[in-house]
């Protein structure tokens, strides 16, 4: 995929519909300077990196309470467990 490509895709997700429009008709027509057009790539790419990087953060974060809550309910059925023997072998 050219860059070209890489920020006409990243323009069709973009919510400000208007923005996105003016920057595309930029590009397909390529009406910026190079210099400007590698600015806006970068641009591009380092956002596209950000949020990449940031959903990967919540969903280990996500992840990782997950795997607490489960130590903890087996924590917890350990304690239940160890209680039980007790009653046993305190009626025994």
């Amino acid at each position: 995929m050219t860059k070209k490509e890489f920020m006409l895709q990243i323009i069709n997700f973009l919510p400000d519909r208007k923005m996105g429009r003016g920057l595309k008709a930029l590009i397909e027509n390529n009406q910026l300077s190079p210099e400007v057009f590698e600015k806006l790539y970068e641009i591009f790419r380092q956002s596209i990196h950000t949020t990449y990087t940031e959903v990967q953060k919540a969903e280990f974060k996500e992840k990782l309470q997950k795997i607490e809550a489960m130590k903890q309910q087996e924590a917890q059925k350990s304690e239940e467990e160890i209680v039980d023997l007790d009653t046993m072998l305190d009626a025994l």
